[in-house]
């Protein structure tokens, strides 16, 4: 069978650093080594292009128009007429918005705008994956395409609610297989595979945790059904994912499987001194929670220990309980301790945020966030444990990658972090503050070097391999050929 091409959707790379858009990045690297045919990247963010361009008839017609794309990505606007770009952002958004949506419903898509990667590939690299790859592979965008569309992924994700007849449809034709994050808004060509990449049905499932239930519930709901009638393929990131799924449509068993997220090769012990930590959490402090100095507790002389915890706050990452539990256990224990967050204030987070202020002022809590990878693998190594307290997830990404740096993990009893962590954490009730309290003090209390939390590092280190690249890329192979072997067989 001849190398199937494959396109993948990389809206979700210009988002942050970790979860998904990590996870996509590696993925795009990964599949650029693979034994495929043509690999394109979709890089269409929130946009919209009018009207509709010409075929370029001189070079600089054909840069000019692939810099409006890019310009209308990288700010989030519109590009349109001068007599309307001059009025303010959301008066724009009013009259462009409707009149947009109109005049593209029931149009497919061609995929002609190449964004030319000789010209542009500092955009495409310090957009899309410079948060995650690390500066030597730059070199695998040359062998990769990349291309936009006229409508932006935000807008056509809005078309969803529309009847599925309109859902807008991208001109796939010369690819075998189309790769997207999470579900997709758009339709593809018949000959064309599509494959999504299913992190979790927390929108559905879980809608109190969710910052805007109505649009993002239903938005979701409505392209996951779409993507499972257009005999989507779907690849989720743990078992009890899959069995949500499942739970949802019994009838697609077949087409739907497990494959673990995939782990940055980035993630490795790294020794970290005393002054480089120091630097790092005061650099890297939060502004949603940095006090003024002056109304700051001093840090003790002792050297405490740290207990970290690595998650977008949002209700469903529990933060606080963790940040109950921890000021219990700061009272139970002589330790010196304090407690290290890695964290975006998300969705529905005015309480997690409130109560952060207040232990950070105490003196109990550093409140980081922006880290690059390089930074974050110090924190993770530095850490004397980790702790997951997350009431839903999908996969939980922050224990796996302390496994890989050495350190020992906590973890909620919840069905998906006793399939991905295995014997490599210990675990504990999310809803359980006083439990959580003595395990952090028993913690706290036990060398990390010897005994029973080096047993746990060791357990840590055979875990996360299950999730490197070496393993898990032989799969997502073998899925792509099968997939576009299927799909031939189909014509």
């Amino acid at each position: 069978m001849t190398a199937p091409s494959v396109m993948v959707d990389l809206r979700n790379c210009y988002e942050g650093f970790a979860g998904i858009p990590q996870e996509l990045r590696l993925l795009f690297k990964m599949f650029s080594d693979m034994a495929i045919g043509p690999l394109a990247g979709l890089a269409s963010g929130i946009h919209f292009l009018a009207p509709k361009f010409a075929p370029p008839k001189t070079p600089y017609e054909r840069v000019m128009q692939q810099s409006q794309v890019l310009i209308s990505q990288d700010t989030k606007r519109f590009a349109v007429p001068a007599a309307i770009a001059l009025m303010p952002g959301r008066l724009q958004r009013m009259l462009t918005y409707p009149a947009a949506m109109a005049a593209t419903l029931g149009q497919a898509e061609t995929l002609d705008m190449e964004i030319d990667i000789g010209i542009f590939e500092d955009y495409i690299w310090s957009k899309l994956f410079d948060k995650t790859l690390a500066p030597r592979d730059r070199t695998f965008l040359q062998r990769a395409r990349f291309f936009a569309t006229r409508l932006g992924h935000e807008n056509a994700r809005h078309m969803a609610f529309l009847p599925r007849f309109l859902q807008k449809k991208i001109e796939t034709q010369d690819w075998d297989v189309f790769f997207a994050a999470s579900v997709s808004p758009y339709r593809v060509s018949p000959n064309t595979a599509m494959m999504v990449r299913y992190y979790d049905a927390l929108p559905l499932m879980s809608p109190h945790t969710v910052g805007d239930p109505w649009p993002h519930a239903m938005s979701h709901g409505r392209m996951l059904e779409r993507n499972m009638r257009d005999g989507a393929n779907f690849y989720c990131d743990s078992e009890p994912v899959r069995d949500d799924l499942l739970r949802l449509f019994p009838q697609a068993e077949k087409r739907v499987s497990t494959i673990p997220a995939l782990l940055a090769s980035e993630f490795h012990p790294e020794g970290c001194d005393a002054p480089t930590l120091a630097q790092i959490l005061r650099r890297r402090a939060s502004p949603s929670t940095t006090p003024a100095p002056a109304s700051r507790k001093p840090e003790p002389q002792v050297p405490a220990k740290l207990f970290m915890a690595v998650s977008t706050m949002e209700p469903r990452k529990n933060y606080l309980k963790l940040f109950q539990a921890f000021e219990l256990a700061c009272r139970m224990s002589d330790t010196p301790m304090r407690l290290l967050v890695v964290a975006n204030p998300g969705w529905r987070s005015d309480a997690e945020v409130a109560e952060a202020k207040a232990l950070v002022r105490e003196g109990l809590l550093h409140h980081v966030s922006g880290l690059p990878i390089s930074e974050l693998r110090l924190l993770y190594s530095a850490a004397h444990a980790v702790v997951c307290p997350s009431r839903a997830e999908g996969f939980d990404y922050s224990g796996v990658e302390a496994m890989a740096c050495g350190t020992p993990v906590m973890a909620s009893d919840i069905a998906v972090h006793r399939w991905v962590y295995g014997d490599a954490a210990e675990y504990f009730d999310a809803y359980d503050v006083e439990q959580l309290a003595a395990m952090i003090v028993r913690f706290a209390d036990l060398p990390r070097e010897e005994g029973y939390l080096a047993d746990l590092q060791d357990t840590g280190f055979r875990q996360a391999a299950l999730y490197r690249s070496e393993t898990l890329g032989p799969r997502w192979e073998a899925a792509i050929q099968d997939v576009a072997r299927q799909q031939r067989a189909g014509r």
